[in-house]
């Protein structure tokens, strides 16, 4: 079957990391488990086995044939030709092998959803991106929402002969819990985004740029006025984020 570059399409071939990531993610017989990216099967079957319910999703319909297909003796599985992303289902953990093409979306859509823990693989450079600290390179405001967002644990690096096609690129398999107390929500993401654009000026050169109903406790963040954007740390991210927030 031909696959999809436009979809980031490749599939896990070797048995090790499939099993792998069933045992971090620590599948019991009462999840239900979301998974993006049905592809094969292959992943899904192994989680059929050991869940109460699997809800699968595949955005490619000679993919979800198949699939449909070949899973069909599993009576605990849910198969949509859909989106992953426009899930409405509930469920408790997230178990995928992720489409390349959908990875900063995965993380935005997650940092609002109710969940257990995420199991995923994704792109060793994107893993750099989300795990990176301020002021390095690649810092952006996806690193700063799932900083936020998440607890972030770094398991297998996988080589690219674990997939069919082979990639270019190295994968990592990361494990994400959430934070709870929830830190952000959709408003602050959308902050936190639009402070990001301001890489390179200073906290009070995007003040002043900002329109307020009251500036008397601009006081409260004294501290930062004079650091650049991309020199803040996720907490300071979130404190200007909150501090703006309520003022426009």
């Amino acid at each position: 079957m031909k696959h999809s570059q436009q979809l980031g399409q490749n599939f896990v071939v070797m048995p090790f990391y499939l099993e792998r990531m069933l045992s971090i993610a620590e599948i019991a017989p009462s999840d239900i488990v979301l998974e993006i990216g049905t592809g094969y099967g292959c992943l899904t079957s192994l989680l059929c086995e050991k869940a109460k319910k699997v809800l699968s999703f595949e955005i490619d319909k000679k993919l979800y044939l198949y699939s449909k297909e070949k899973l069909s003796s599993y009576k605990n599985l849910l198969l949509f030709n859909a989106d992953g992303l426009s899930c409405t289902e509930g469920f408790n953990k997230v178990v995928s092998n992720l489409p390349y093409s959908i990875s900063k979306r995965f993380i935005y859509w997650l940092a609002l959803k109710t969940f257990q823990s995420a199991t995923v693989m994704l792109q060793k450079d994107f893993v750099k991106k989300i795990m990176s600290p301020p002021g390095t390179k690649h810092y952006r405001a996806v690193s700063v929402i799932s900083q936020l967002a998440f607890k972030l644990s770094l398991f297998d690096e996988v080589p690219p002969v674990a997939f069919n096609p082979v990639p270019k690129v190295h994968s990592m398999i990361l494990k994400i819990e959430p934070v709870n107390p929830p830190l952000l929500n959709e408003f602050l993401m959308r902050m936190i985004n639009y402070l990001s654009t301001f890489k390179g000026k200073k906290v009070n050169a995007i003040i002043k740029k900002t329109p307020f109903t009251d500036l008397n406790d601009i006081k409260n963040i004294s501290g930062l006025k004079e650091k650049r954007i991309e020199t803040l740390s996720p907490d300071e991210y979130l404190m200007l984020a909150t501090f703006l927030s309520e003022r426009i």
